[in-house]
């Protein structure tokens, strides 16, 4: 799986394009809405996943070869270099759009549930296929849209799984060495505060080397981080994120009453485990840089 994500990274370096984390962002969230739906299946709860595919389908479609980059607070400073050229024209008010995807898909999702036969289930339908789309399929493209952004656009990425990876592996390792005091017990028993703090020591740490390792190469992310501790502050709030996602994946397998989302990697579970602390740190990055000081 590692070397897969690797690869794809590198042909989209040399191409100077995206169609690589496309594909893949485009495949992992599909599986994961399968596992959802599985998820959800244990709990007797309405979930349209056809609809949600096609939702997939069309929001990573939108994001790779309609939207523009964001450009938004500090994400205007970090934007260098030429922009990856679209395969066909689309008229500039078009190319605007991602962050009030959410509102159109809200409408489609209560005109999917006014279509159902099961009256009393009608608002469950809604909320539940309007949350799976915010948790998992905006996210992912909320990714695939940082990295588009031109000349920066890896090293977000680069930066956010550093921060998340980073975060994870230091909040089991510390929590299995010295921690002694649950987090939340009744979500994730595992998980402990000595690990959590050390987590988030640990992405902060990432962010810094991130930043230093940029600034080594490239001015690409100086605009925002021209010093290595405003990577380590970013970091920690991405690790924040990261452990969130974690806890909220947690929360719906534990609803369930399963151990993982899924089967496809032995030893890892499903695709949801592998990227449940990934998918809420885009988002994060996002706000984050919007409302940063410029």
């Amino acid at each position: 799986m590692l070397f897969a994500i690797a690869g794809v990274f590198a042909i989209d370096h040399f191409a100077n394009e995206t169609f690589g984390l496309f594909f893949l962002s485009t495949v992992a969230v599909t599986v994961g809405i399968f596992e959802i739906d599985r998820l959800l299946k244990f709990r007797g709860l309405p979930f349209d996943r056809n609809l949600m595919i096609l939702l997939n389908l069309v929001t990573m479609t939108y994001v790779q070869f309609v939207a523009s980059p964001p450009a938004l607070g500090a994400l205007l400073t970090i934007s260098s270099g030429e922009a990856m050229r679209p395969l066909f024209h689309v008229p500039a008010q078009y190319r605007d759009l991602m962050l009030l995807l959410p509102l159109p898909v809200m409408l489609l999702c209560c005109l999917q549930g006014l279509r159902s036969r099961d009256v009393p289930q009608i608002s469950l339908r809604v909320l539940v296929n309007i949350g799976v789309y915010l948790y998992l399929v905006y996210t992912i493209a909320a990714i695939l849209w940082l990295r588009r952004i031109p000349g920066s656009g890896e090293w977000l990425i680069y930066f956010l799984l550093a921060a998340s990876r980073f975060g994870d592996v230091g909040a089991y390792v510390m929590g299995r060495a010295v921690g002694r005091n649950k987090l939340i017990p009744h979500l994730s028993p595992g998980k402990t505060v000595e690990g959590g703090l050390f987590g988030l020591i640990a992405s902060a740490t990432a962010g810094a080397l991130i930043v230093i390792w940029a600034g080594s190469v490239t001015d690409a992310l100086k605009p925002v981080f021209d010093e290595w501790w405003y990577g380590a502050v970013v970091g920690a709030f991405t690790g924040i994120a990261a452990q969130s996602g974690d806890l909220v994946k947690s929360a719906m397998k534990r609803a369930a009453g399963v151990k993982d989302s899924g089967n496809l990697v032995p030893g890892f579970g499903g695709i949801l485990d592998i990227m449940d602390n990934f998918m809420l740190t885009g988002p994060m990055l996002l706000v984050m840089l919007a409302l940063w000081p410029r």
